[in-house]
């Protein structure tokens, strides 16, 4: 019984690890995403010159399809990082009184 408990408590602290590093690569290229849609939509001067920009550098039809997925994506991966700290936080023993 000890033996699986233990392995037990390796494998949730093992999956909330990678859940938070998964977190951060995808909020931190979603955040990357958002950056170049604002600069491709600032900086293209015609829906054209958008859309071909979209395309090519952000498998997107537009800048603005591609920041709303971006900003998607970094909803998702704050949520995936809230859900692992709670799951480290009740890992941990009590250090309380």
């Amino acid at each position: 019984m000890g033996l699986f408990s233990s392995l037990k408590g390796f494998a949730i602290v093992f999956f909330t690890r990678i859940g938070k590093v998964i977190a951060h690569l995808i909020f931190w290229m979603g955040l990357l995403n958002v950056g170049i849609g604002i600069l491709v939509g600032f900086g293209t001067d015609s829906l054209e010159n958008n859309r071909a920009a979209a395309s090519l550098l952000l498998r997107a039809s537009t800048s603005g399809e591609a920041i709303d997925n971006a900003l998607m994506y970094m909803g998702f991966a704050l949520v995936l990082g809230i859900l692992c700290e709670i799951s480290s936080r009740m890992n941990k023993p009590d250090n309380q009184a």
